[in-house]
């Protein structure tokens, strides 16, 4: 993870009016992951502030000419939520039991479900004003028919699937909100790699 984390000044440069992530910001980020990482492997007691597989999956760093790269950085960000998914798994078993995370599992599952199987143009809440744009519900939906396919055995969706998404933006009836809409495919993100065999 150190090793991972310092890697930061191998990424790729934007061309120079070109944008591409915050140098600073990225350097800082990652290096804050290293010393999270080991701070949660040391058994230390945590801060609220210590990063989260979900954090590092929220990620989002403001934008300069000549900054890195932004798919370099997003391939590194997509590892190391891999990493600390893996280190997570491992310390809720750890603490409470193969049955508690089992059962963990099967409520996150139950709690897709419940939006997946609302109808189509239904599963997300439209913005709040007619003119902000959102995600366009039919792309939307059709990531979500997938998805509830796989959870019922007839299709393999993969994290990288639901990170590869991407949505035209709308407006008015056709679209859905987008921070309700990131927000649930985060926790199928979760889902998934929780369920990877």
């Amino acid at each position: 993870m150190k090793h991972q984390a310092e890697s930061s000044g191998e990424f790729r440069r934007a061309g120079a009016q070109e944008k591409g992530y915050s140098v600073a910001a990225v350097d800082s980020f990652f290096t804050r992951l290293a010393d999270d990482y080991e701070l949660i492997l040391s058994g230390s007691e945590l801060g609220k502030d210590v990063h989260t597989s979900c954090t590092v999956r929220e990620a989002v760093f403001e934008s300069e000419k000549g900054g890195y790269a932004p798919d370099d950085v997003d391939a590194a960000l997509d590892k190391v939520e891999d990493r600390f998914c893996e280190l997570e798994r491992h310390l809720y078993v750890q603490r409470y039991g193969q049955l508690a995370w089992d059962q963990a599992v099967e409520e996150l599952r139950e709690l897709l479900l419940g939006r997946l199987e609302r109808p189509a143009g239904q599963r997300f809440r439209r913005p709040a004003k007619r003119l902000t744009k959102g995600y366009f519900t039919k792309e939307v939906d059709a990531l979500c028919e997938r998805l509830l396919s796989h959870l019922k055995g007839a299709d393999v969706l993969t994290p990288a699937d639901i990170r590869a998404a991407a949505f035209s933006p709308a407006t008015g009836d056709i679209c859905y909100e987008e921070t309700q809409v990131d927000a649930f495919l985060g926790r199928a993100i979760e889902y998934l790699k929780d369920t990877a065999q």
